[in-house]
């Protein structure tokens, strides 16, 4: 069959009316929008992955922030527990000195005798160079290094000598050079009163290797550059990098300035080597004394710069790609759109139209699968920062836990050695002979007070342990609690008396009794009477109080004491909680005892609770316990 042209015959009037509205201007149009389409593509492609490569570089600077946040936490931790280790190591240097102040012979100015005591001291003592016994004038009486008798230069390190005369209390001086010689060594001093007179005072002179052997042992951070402990003056007195060549030194006037404006920070520096780091202090307890802890700004900060340079090239990479890819698109579109201009160009000339087929399928599915991507990541912003949120809460969380671990853990060990060193100290006492026999007896009073305080901490321990596996076992029985109250009165009476304490007691007549294990309500009574004692000053005034209030039997104990911080009083009653949980606070203990208290109260299907006026005015605890009917 003979083919018509397009034109021909009766359809040909309405294709002429359709080409000629491409006819004239096909190629311009063709050649504008080949142009355009090439930067149109490409500006679609940058503006859909920029937002995308700025994102993912935000969230990396976040993160990167984040983790050095911790960083800083983590090392600022150790700085603390740093502090906190050598602050330890003064006060058992306190320790002993005070055990060998309280020789008889030195209360009976027998210099002689006190010469052979500071001496065999001295020698059990690794690290010690001497014992010296000093004026407060500054005049050396004796020293465990010199023969007795030998005249001896006056004090070298003056400044802790005046700040002890003027406080009374126990100082740890500078590091500095001995005038018998080169060794570089720091003072622990310790006022010996006698009848309310400072009479002496009395100096363990120790090298900074004992403060090396302590800081060696602690576990070191990942990362972590050095150790440092600067005394008052920032000289070195040990550091776990090149001690040799920089203990004695003063540190870097940046880290001078910063330990001499606050007491703990962390901040950038630069080391004694000349390696920028990051520094991390805590100043010691009662002390002029800094502890530090460095690392290099590379380990904290090159991950973070690595994942950034990562993000940003592999975002520049893409979209090179991308345009490339889009312009090499755009060429296609444009030869196929070109040929569909061409084409209807041969339909208005009346010839057979070659038309290559094309399909925008592609670029609407294109639409269509950004929309998709779009909505996914926002899905997964959203779960990214919820994931976020709940990590920081579980972490602030566990930083919490392991602070209150870490503090429990520091007076756990600090209350489990207190007993231990009088002890020790008396026991070495005792077994030189020197001893008369009132020292002897206080001696052996003083050994078997501290063992009963070991064991009862123990006990405590195991109680707490009990209650947590619920292994507590009650032997249940009808009890009378006022019997009760009087037998735990008789085993604090003789603590009261040594303190002046009155203890009032108002018992209601005809009390009903209460079911319970009559063992561990003493121990309650016992708990709330020795809390109260503890922290009543001399003089004051304790009342107890037994009553009946509606259907039950009512227990309260009301001091005279310290009373309780408004913003502690809600946790009085937690575990291993205390208002002062430092090391050198006033009162002992594991913070265990209401703890317990609460607990056996609730077995008991009671309740406890506390309550104060403030602190300076005193606490009551009442105790309600359901009465058997009939």
């Amino acid at each position: 069959m003979e083919e018509k042209p397009v034109g021909s015959n009766t359809s040909g009037v309405l294709v002429q009316r359709v080409i000629s509205t491409f006819k004239q201007p096909a190629s311009i149009v063709s050649n504008r929008y080949t142009f355009s389409l090439k930067w149109y593509l490409i500006l679609l492609v940058a503006g859909t992955l920029l937002p995308i490569v700025l994102f993912a570089g935000a969230v990396v600077f976040r993160l990167s922030n984040q983790e050095q946040a911790l960083a800083e936490r983590r090392m600022l931790r150790e700085a603390r527990n740093l502090a906190a280790t050598v602050d330890r190591e003064f006060s058992n240097t306190t320790r002993t000195l005070q055990a060998l102040a309280a020789s008889e012979n030195l209360s009976e100015d027998d210099l002689e005798s006190f010469y052979s005591d500071t001496r065999r001291v001295a020698e059990t003592q690794s690290t010690w160079l001497t014992v010296i016994l000093l004026s407060p004038d500054g005049r050396q009486l004796l020293s465990s290094s010199q023969q007795l008798g030998v005249p001896l230069p006056p004090v070298n390190e003056p400044a802790s000598l005046k700040k002890l005369v003027e406080t009374r209390q126990p100082v740890v001086g500078d590091l500095g050079l001995g005038k018998q010689g080169n060794n570089l060594a720091f003072p622990v001093r310790i006022p010996v009163i006698q009848n309310g007179n400072l009479r002496y005072a009395l100096t363990a002179v120790i090298t900074p290797q004992m403060l090396a052997s302590v800081v060696d042992k602690q576990q070191p951070v990942e990362g972590e550059w050095t150790r440092t402990v600067v005394d008052g003056r920032g000289v070195v007195v040990t550091r776990t990098l090149n001690p040799q060549r920089f203990v004695g030194q003063q540190g870097t006037p940046s880290f001078l300035r910063q330990i001499g404006a606050t007491n703990e920070g962390v901040y950038q520096d630069q080391t004694l080597e000349g390696v920028d780091v990051y520094v991390a202090f805590s100043r010691i307890s009662n002390t002029p004394w800094t502890a530090a802890v460095t690392v290099p700004i590379q380990d904290i900060q090159g991950p973070a710069r690595r994942a950034m340079w990562l993000v940003v090239g592999s975002g520049l990479a893409l979209l090179v790609i991308s345009s490339t890819g889009a312009f090499l698109l755009s060429r296609q579109l444009s030869r196929s759109i070109t040929s569909a201009a061409l084409a209807a160009e041969a339909l208005a000339n009346n010839q057979y139209p070659q038309v290559s087929s094309l399909s925008i399928k592609e670029i609407v599915l294109l639409g269509r699968s950004l929309e998709l991507a779009a909505n996914l990541l926002s899905q997964r912003e959203q779960e990214r920062t919820e994931h976020l949120r709940h990590a920081e809460a579980a972490k602030e969380e566990a930083e919490h836990a392991n602070r209150i671990k870490d503090e429990f853990l520091a007076v756990l060990s600090h209350e489990l050695r207190t007993p231990l060193n009088p002890i020790l100290g008396w026991a070495s006492l005792l077994r030189s002979g020197t001893l008369n026999a009132e020292k002897t007896a206080f001696a052996l009073e003083t050994i078997e007070r501290n063992a009963k305080l070991q064991t009862q901490l123990i006990d405590d321990l195991l109680d707490v342990t009990r209650i947590m596996q619920g292994k507590v076992r009650l032997t249940m029985v009808p009890v009378d609690l006022v019997n009760i109250v009087v037998a735990a009165l008789e085993t604090v009476r003789l603590t009261a008396e040594a303190k002046s304490i009155q203890i009032q007691t108002v018992f209601e007549p005809h009390l009903g009794q209460v079911l319970g294990d009559s063992t561990r309500l003493q121990q309650v009574i016992w708990n709330l009477l020795s809390n109260a004692i503890k922290f009543t000053d001399k003089g004051g005034q304790v009342v107890i109080t037994v009553s009946q209030v509606d259907a039950q039997a009512q227990v309260q104990v009301v001091d005279t004491g310290k009373g309780i911080h408004p913003n502690f009083l809600p946790h009085v009653f937690e575990y291993f909680r205390q208002e002062d949980g430092t090391t050198t606070r006033k009162f002992g203990g594991l913070g265990l005892g209401l703890a317990i208290v609460r607990n056996l109260v609730a077995l008991h299907g009671g309740t406890v609770a506390a309550d104060s006026p403030g602190e300076g005015q005193g606490a009551t605890f009442t105790v309600r316990l359901p009465l058997l009917e009939g």
